[in-house]
């Protein structure tokens, strides 16, 4: 009686929210819908909401949360686990709705929040990683494609995607699934999970069950890929085999001494197999001792392991009260291998990092001095460079040691009660407490105090400026023993990089009828939600410090507390009209309270016929990667520096034109070389940024002819304002060079490197090959020269800069047959149309071309699904289709890669494919097989017509990684339920 009261008089304070309950008979029909703060008796609402079934999962053949949404044709593909290695965000999925990236959709389970992923992508974009969701306890998935900052608050400006688990259970039940692929042999996903409960709700008045779910991905090594890639890749890149060395090349734990090289008075470099070599490569007056590449790059697909932990309890505390709680672990680790690291004399690597302020750091490997014990050069070398050498060796002393491993352990615990106040009105109350804790081990890296420890100490050539190392080091060149992988293990450590994300929030509303009108009752909702929010990545001490090459340190520290204030109604104007209407105040700290209001209307035109709309205002607030303390201290990949690039291909083709063989290969290997080149980047947080808004609205109808058929089409419409960037680097650029010219001279934040031996070299392989006189015709104008060494490092921030438009249309058409004896037969078809793809940057040019067809965003993605069920058999089909686009991004890029030109990323495309990306579509079958009641057999064949993807010189390796090498796979499954 008294926690009866005491939820009385929460409820009058506004702390408690509403639920289902099963005693109150008058309730029994109304069910909570995603998108709303009001149960319904008619699951029909304004806002579009699509349902997909445990069974409807199974029948994609969707093993994850991730495979559901890429089957979903409103999510564009996103960040997949096991394609996510050194993005910065390893390790973890996204959902995207609409194509408006994973911060403009929020995923819920069980209708609250989860704690944002540890390590957020690029340090900007927080997201929630959906493989954290326990696969084994959905009960179904409901997908809101509307606007819901007015329900949900921040975030759900594309949409909402719920998980919702099974509310009760009862009995042991286990199952296991293997999937396996002939194409590559080495592709294998398996589950292993077990569900366990007991209690009888309404006899018992408790019920307790959990769920563990185990998923194990094999590791996929490069060598088991490099050859499945489309046909073109090899023809557009004809070396890629050959590069490999593979069979000519030595083997991994097979000595490899290395080469020597020297530069003359001239600067050209000429290079030397170092003595003992047995794999020597001949080109021109160069000789190189090679190995075999395959066994060192990096995985295509590293070994994931993921185990996820869910209970949940509900007990009657009462007629009209009832308690509920859950909790959900989730420990993802993700492995991927790489081959030894290397060493190469006047290798030089630029980065920033965080307690050296805006002074670049710089590491140049050390060169062999005349008297070191492995210098073995010929006297005639010797005599080029004072006797000093270069050296590249490859440091095979510790197997296994290379790679990168990401380990994460989320949480969520979540307590309330939940019942019936004054007869009519329904609350509910629950404090939860949420979590992720990411680590992130990279082995890759240098460590400048190991590297001196191994290879020093180092001394500097006054003349040459050149560093050494000692004569007699303690690493051993030339041997692999256990005294070189401890000095391995010191010079490239194992560096981590730690992210804690926390949220503790406490929710309540209430709901019930406020008043009745002709055409029926007014039902009203009000609540609150209180949030503690924190985010931390303290950041690496070497990598502070700038003893880790390439790793800056980057660190965020960031807590803030949100509070918030909601309300919705539901208005019956008349018997066929009806109004739902929704208002939520947010308050964050450091700027204004943000009102986010939405409408809808649902319009009954006739029994068979429902009108509906809906009109909303959203907003994402700056997360506290964007607006806390810290900074981001990365590289920045891709960087086109124009005057480098053009002044390196000068060279290149140059070269290329030579009669001298070795020039020709020089002038190859070259060109390009300068055009795409990794930067250090600095970004520290915008403490003054605003909120991302938005501004949305629906415009459909559902059409349902017979209970058997229904059929729904809306119109669907964004548009987002003051997006929050990070102003893209190359972007950057390019306002500079117009400024300050090409060569960046003068512009705040930008570094260059010093001009390099290297590039001196090039210069004077360039002139040499002038000074042939066979070469005249391909020697005229000015002697080739560089002006600027490599750009290394720029600084750019973030900013409220752009919005973005998208609208288009979705179609779901559903049927339900009777086949008499030979059983039901269930059709589905749905489709997503894009209109338009527009972006403004607010650089003063209003909105850009409309991007809809252009690559990356095809006009249709569609599914199909059949599913027939006979007494104890069942099979599925499962059809889903991307539509075709051009190769160009957009119509500057189409000015030299059309269907004329017959190229995409300015290289060849096999005719067949002059026109476009062309359409994908993949078809899955499954069987299931039940024959006794407790068992349950199933097969399920994806990809069936084992379709290959496309050359796409515009995705990485060669094919569009949204589609996959693994071809036709088998999956096999089992569940037995014990009782």
């Amino acid at each position: 009686m008294k926690v009866r009261k005491l939820v009385a008089l929460l409820a009058a304070a506004g702390l408690v929210q509403v639920a289902h309950t099963s005693y109150a008979a008058e309730e029994l029909d109304r069910v909570e819908v995603t998108g709303s703060s009001i149960k319904r008796v008619n699951a029909e609402q304004a806002s579009p909401v699509q349902v997909i079934t445990a069974r409807q999962i199974e029948s994609m053949g969707a093993r994850t949360l991730m495979q559901v949404l890429d089957n979903l044709p409103a999510a564009k593909p996103g960040q997949q686990d096991f394609r996510s290695m050194y993005t910065g965000s390893d390790g973890a999925s996204q959902a995207n709705l609409r194509g408006l990236g994973a911060q403009g959709t929020l995923v819920l389970l069980n209708g609250r929040r989860l704690s944002f992923y540890g390590a957020p992508e690029g340090f900007q974009t927080q997201f929630v990683n959906i493989d954290a969701i326990p696969a084994a306890a959905i009960e179904r998935m409901e997908v809101l494609t509307d606007g819901a900052s007015a329900v949900y608050g921040s975030d759900a400006i594309a949409g909402v995607i719920n998980v919702i688990t099974k509310r009760s259970y009862q009995g042991l039940q286990m199952s296991v699934t293997t999937d396996h692929s002939r194409e590559v042999k080495a592709f294998g996903e398996h589950q292993l999970s077990a569900t366990y409960g007991f209690g009888d709700f309404d006899r018992d008045r408790f019920n307790i069950y959990g769920s563990v779910n185990l998923f194990q991905r094999d590791r996929i090594a490069f060598s088991d890929t490099y050859l499945k890639r489309p046909e073109q890749f090899y023809v557009n890149n004809p070396n890629f085999i050959s590069n490999l060395r593979i069979g000519v090349g030595s083997e991994p734990g097979v000595m490899n001494p290395g080469s020597l090289f020297v530069f003359d008075s001239k600067n050209v470099r000429t290079s030397m197999a170092a003595p003992g070599c047995n794999n020597v490569f001949t080109s021109g007056a160069n000789k190189t001792c090679v190995v075999n590449g395959l066994p060192n790059q990096f995985d295509t697909g590293p070994k994931s392991e993921r185990a996820t932990g869910y209970l949940a309890g509900r007990l009657n505390i009462s007629p009209d009260m009832e308690g509920f709680a859950e909790f959900v672990y989730t420990d993802v680790n993700l492995r991927g291998e790489r081959g030894p690291g290397s060493f190469s004399s006047g290798q030089t690597i630029n980065w920033y990092s965080r307690n050296t302020g805006t002074k670049l750091n710089t590491f140049v490997a050390p060169f062999l001095g005349p008297n070191n014990e492995y210098n073995k050069l010929t006297p005639e070398l010797q005599a080029k460079m004072g006797g000093a050498a270069g050296l590249s060796y490859l440091l095979q002393d510790a197997p296994g040691h290379f790679g990168q491993e990401t380990t994460d352990k989320s949480y969520r615990a979540m307590a309330g009660v939940r019942g019936t106040l004054f007869g009519s009105w329904d609350y509910e109350t629950a404090l939860s407490v949420a979590g992720s804790d990411s680590t992130v081990f990279q082995t890759v890296n240098i460590n400048t105090v190991g590297v001196e420890k191994a290879f020093g100490p180092f001394t500097v050539d006054p003349v040459s400026k050149r560093s050494f190392i000692p004569d007699h080091p303690a690493y051993q060149f030339g041997v692999i023993n256990e005294k070189n992988a401890a000095l391995i293990r010191e010079a490239f450590p194992t560096f981590d990089i730690r992210s804690h994300t926390k949220l503790i929030s406490l929710d309540g509303k209430i709901e019930g009828k406020v008043a009745t009108l002709p055409a029926g009752d007014v039902r009203a909702a009000f609540g609150y939600n209180l949030m503690r929010e924190s985010f931390e990545t303290p950041g690496n001490k070497d990598a502070a410090d700038g003893h880790i090459t390439q790793q800056g340190g980057s660190w965020f520290d960031g807590q803030r507390t949100i509070g918030a204030l909601f309300s919705e109604a539901i208005v019956p104007i008349t018997k066929s009209l009806e109004m739902d209407a929704a208002v939520r105040l947010d308050k964050y700290p450091n700027f204004a309270a943000n009102l986010a209001p939405k409408v809808g209307l649902k319009f009954r035109a006739m029994p068979e016929l429902l009108l509906r709309g809906t009109y909303s205002q959203g907003f994402r607030a700056p997360n506290l990667a964007e607006s806390g303390e810290g900074g981001v201290f990365a590289q920045r990949g891709g960087m086109k520096d124009t005057i480098r690039c053009n002044e390196t291909n000068a060279i290149a083709n140059q070269l290329k034109k030579s009669v001298d063989k070795a020039d020709q290969d020089l002038g190859k290997n070259l060109l390009n070389s300068n055009c795409s080149n990794n930067i250090a980047g600095l970004t520290p947080p915008n403490k003054d940024l605003k909120p991302e808004t938005a501004k949305s609205g629906t415009l459909g109808l559902v059409f349902q002819p017979g209970k058997d058929f229904d059929i729904s089409a809306d119109y669907w419409l964004i548009q987002r304002r003051d997006e929050i960037i990070r102003q893209d680097f190359q972007e950057l650029y390019d306002q500079y060079a117009e400024k300050y010219g090409p060569t960046l001279a003068g512009a705040p934040g930008v570094i260059r490197s010093p001009i390099t031996d290297t590039d001196r070299s090039n210069v004077a392989a360039a002139a040499a090959m002038c000074a042939n006189p066979a070469n005249a015709a391909a020697c005229t104008g000015k002697p080739l020269n560089y002006s600027v060494g490599l750009l290394a490092g720029m600084s750019n921030s973030y900013l409220n800069r752009g919005r973005t438009l998208v609208d288009g249309f979705d179609i779901d058409a559903r049927g339900r047959f009777s086949l008499g004896e030979m059983g039901r037969l269930n059709l589905g078809i749905a489709a997503t149309i894009m209109n338009r793809n527009k972006h403004d940057d607010a650089l003063g040019d209003g909105f850009s071309q409309n991007y809809v067809g252009y690559y990356g965003q095809p006009k249709y993605r569609a599914t199909f699904n059949a599913d027939w069920r006979f007494q104890n058999f069942g099979s599925s089909l499962f059809v889903n289709y991307t539509g075709g686009t051009k190769w160009a991004y957009d119509k500057t890029d189409e000015e030299n890669n059309n269907p004329t030109s017959c190229t995409a990323a300015d290289v060849a495309l096999p005719a067949n494919l002059c026109g476009g990306a062309p359409a994908f579509y993949t078809v899955n079958l499954g069987f299931n097989w039940e024959p006794i009641k407790t068992l349950n057999l199933g097969l399920n064949i994806k990809n069936v017509l084992n379709k290959q993807p496309e050359y796409d010189p515009n995705g990485w390796e060669g094919y569009n990684h949204a589609q996959n090498l693994f071809g036709r796979v088998f999956s096999v499954s089992a569940s037995y339920k014990f009782w």
